[in-house]
């Protein structure tokens, strides 16, 4: 009869041990599905690769922001505020992990953090309260070893931690509402109209064109700048002289005629050209002086003859 007992507990061990080993096997499973879980909830490489993270880390602030909109398809920033303010969102905030020396690893994070944070005001419509709640579950389990829940930042130390929370709370928190305002407010289309006037300069007459009026007075130009015009020819001169020559000459004859003119005339014939030329002067003068004596006369005669009466 002690056989089969012996046997019942033999049976009995086995199937303890194999219990034993099957949660074993069990706890193995979990494990390793929570450290496939803990792969998956890091943040990095959500939004930026690993080469992309690495190619924006060598470009200066102008080539970022052009390949930054092209990796997150920002196209109307140069006319579009919220697009322009998005853009700088994030160029400002990879520039702050290039300034830090963060790895590509973090940079690649902190960027994913970065769109967590501008979602959950643009689509979510989150309150600060909320929002502030939410990043603080991002930073859970960072410096903390075998953690059995991450936030998915476990890739930065406390240190790195610390400037993290004091970044986002001078960039993003304090400016909480104004950033709420430009995702929830639509801007106002503002026409504005300016009238330009353009004066054409004439043309130049010289071989230079004439001088800007901030650069120097006409003046100074014409005394010192000005090509000066050039000199006369010398066959011009001697056209002129025979002009004047010819002029002169004409008047000469002219005095020659009326010299010979006067000389033969007589005395009689002068008198009367100017006793002529003197009735033509005073015959009208004589006429005025005439009427008026006669007036006064009549006028004198008629205030005697008043008197006597």
């Amino acid at each position: 009869m002690a056989e089969p007992k012996k046997s019942r507990s033999a049976i009995r061990v086995k199937s303890s041990d194999r219990k034993k080993s099957a949660k074993q096997g069990d706890n193995k499973g979990r494990r390793s599905s929570q450290e496939e879980e803990e792969v998956k909830e890091s943040l990095a490489w959500k939004v930026l690769s690993e080469e992309q993270t690495l190619s924006l880390k060598e470009l200066t602030v102008t080539e970022l922001e052009a390949k930054m909109a092209e990796i997150l398809g920002i196209e109307n920033y140069h006319i579009s505020l919220p697009e322009a303010c998005v853009l700088d969102y994030y160029v400002s905030g990879f520039w702050f992990t290039k300034e830090q020396n963060f790895n590509t690893q973090q940079c690649s994070a902190f960027v994913t953090v970065l769109k967590i944070l501008l979602e959950n005001i643009k689509e979510k419509q989150l309150s600060l309260v909320e929002s502030l709640k939410e990043f603080r579950n991002l930073l859970v389990g960072i410096g903390v070893e075998n953690c059995s829940k991450t936030g998915g930042l476990e890739c930065f130390d406390v240190s790195q931690a610390k400037l993290i929370t004091d970044y986002f709370t001078e960039s993003l928190f304090k400016h909480y509402k104004l950033y709420k305002f430009l995702f929830t407010q639509e801007p106002e289309e503002e026409v504005t109209n300016t009238e330009l006037t353009i004066e054409v300069p004439p043309l130049a007459c010289v071989p230079f064109p004439p001088p800007l009026d901030e650069g120097m007075t006409e003046e100074v130009w014409r005394a010192y700048i000005m090509t000066p015009p050039p000199s006369p020819q010398p066959e011009k001169e001697t056209e002129e002289e025979e002009g004047k020559a010819g002029s002169s000459g004409i008047s000469a004859a002219n005095k020659e005629v009326a010299e010979n003119i006067l000389a033969s005339l007589k005395p009689e014939d002068i008198k009367t050209i100017v006793k002529r030329a003197a009735e033509d002067t005073f015959g009208s003068f004589k006429l005025e002086v005439e009427t008026k004596l006669k007036e006064r006369e009549s006028n004198y005669i008629a205030k005697i003859g008043g008197k006597a009466k």
